[in-house]
């Protein structure tokens, strides 16, 4: 068992490396398409910040996986592997299915499906938090904050 929790260990010191020099690179790279500023961001400006955020999130992993730790980690025991791959085929056939469909259609869709597996959810209640997300996502983007959203096919 102690073999396993230092291959384990070094696992997770090598992943969070990897992760915190390509969080590096993502900065880098932004900074290359030109940051801008706050008020008017340039193209890179999400990346930079996306790259800060996942060199934080890694160094986080760097520090945990460095520390000695003297109770045992709860592993994966309760994992529920069937909805962790649904959530991760639905947010694939999202943004595969997000410039054909159109925003809208395809948020309610995935909010939708979402609710179904996380939860037992009334179908009422679960298409109303759905249609309110999807709506009120788009109100956001693209009514207030003025950024142009897929329209799809059915222009909407």
């Amino acid at each position: 068992m102690e073999s396993v929790n230092k291959t384990k260990r070094r696992l997770d010191i090598v992943s969070a490396l990897f992760w915190f020099v390509l969080a590096l690179l993502v900065c880098y790279g932004a900074t290359l398409l030109g940051l801008g500023s706050a008020t008017d961001p340039g193209p890179g400006f999400i990346f930079f910040w996306s790259g800060l955020v996942m060199a934080f999130l890694a160094l986080i992993v760097l520090a945990d996986s460095l520390r000695e730790v003297s109770e045992e980690r709860q592993e994966f025991s309760g994992t529920n592997w069937r909805k962790v791959f649904l959530v991760l085929a639905a947010l694939v056939f999202y943004g595969l299915l997000l410039e054909k469909l159109g925003f809208v259609l395809t948020t309610f869709v995935l909010f939708s499906f979402l609710l179904w597996i996380s939860a037992e959810t009334k179908w009422l209640t679960l298409l109303a938090v759905a249609s309110a997300a999807a709506l009120g996502s788009y109100a956001l983007f693209e009514l207030w904050l003025q950024i142009r959203l897929p329209k799809g096919i059915f222009g909407f």
